[in-house]
């Protein structure tokens, strides 16, 4: 599982301190955490007057900064990152369902760890991740599975662009929301093991993380995911999705404010429903079940 940043004073994998500068402020000098990305042009080039509307160019340029960053955002630009990534959500939001693919780009790029070129970089940048989650999850809304009737209409359409064009708008809508829950999970699930996680001698390590959580945890509770996750899974008619979330799910609902959140969400009517439409056993049942048992026993 991946975690949201790399240092050994954050939430992230040792294995890669080895490739960050020491803290004299020198550049990191590895090739899949380029130091000179130059966000304020991207910003530019989707905003200025006569580029606004090249929206082939904008895809272009952030499928480009995922491809260079394919291992994990740099820490010290999670700030311009977070205003690209609400400026195409809003491009997305307002009908440019070209920006699709370059958020699943994005999410798949965000369940990599977030990397530091300075030790300092998490104390210093570390609190633009919560705003970053928040912003991420928040694409949830506006890639909903299609309601029936719009699907029916299109399909009653003669015309076979309108059918190809729908088909396409559902298929990436199912993806985005399968990315962000994959991401969801890898945040949620790190840091549970038992010699990543502080726990207090003969400490049982559920107790540890019900009163601690983890680093990641308490990062998901502070950007307040849960709403914008309990509205789409709702409405989720994926199996692949549903799965994938009840897993995050499951490992957010070991730590008790998450617990608390599950529950003020209105996510608990929906694990029921889940419950009882799969009674005859299966996985999903299994995972959600196992959520109740959390929230209830916390």
């Amino acid at each position: 599982m991946t975690a949201l940043a790399t240092t050994t004073a954050t939430m992230g994998a040792s294995k890669m301190e080895s490739t960050m500068m020491s803290t004299s402020g020198a550049a990191c000098a590895v090739s899949w955490a380029p130091d000179d990305i130059d966000y304020a042009a991207i910003m530019q080039l989707m905003t200025a007057k006569h580029t606004c509307e090249l929206v082939d160019r904008h895809v272009a340029a952030i499928r480009k900064v995922c491809k260079t960053c394919c291992n994990g955002f740099l820490l010290k630009h999670l700030e311009p990152l977070v205003e690209l990534l609400k400026l195409v959500v809003r491009r997305l939001s307002e009908g440019q369902h070209v920006f699709a693919l370059a958020i699943c780009e994005i999410t798949r790029v965000a369940s990599q760890p977030f990397v530091s070129c300075k030790a300092s970089d998490m104390i210093t940048y570390g609190h633009f991740l919560p705003s970053f989650v928040k912003v991420l999850v928040s694409v949830l809304n506006y890639a909903l599975p299609i309601p029936d009737e719009v699907l029916a209409a299109a399909m009653a359409s003669e015309d076979p662009d309108d059918v190809q064009a729908i088909e396409e708008r559902k298929s990436m809508n199912e993806r985005i929301r399968i990315e962000i829950a994959h991401t969801l999970a890898c945040w949620s699930r790190f840091g549970l093991e038992q010699d990543t996680t502080e726990v207090q001698p003969h400490q049982p390590l559920i107790e540890a993380v019900a009163d601690s959580g983890t680093p990641n945890l308490r990062i998901l509770r502070q950007s307040q995911v849960l709403d914008a996750l309990s509205s789409s899974f709702r409405a989720e008619d994926s199996p692949e999705a549903v799965i994938i979330t009840l897993g995050a799910i499951r490992d957010m609902s070991l730590y008790r404010p998450l617990a608390r959140q599950i529950t003020n969400s209105g996510l608990i009517s929906n694990l029921v429903h889940v419950i009882r439409v799969n009674l005859l056993g299966s996985d999903v049942l299994l995972v959600a079940a196992e959520v109740l048992w959390n929230v209830l026993e916390l």
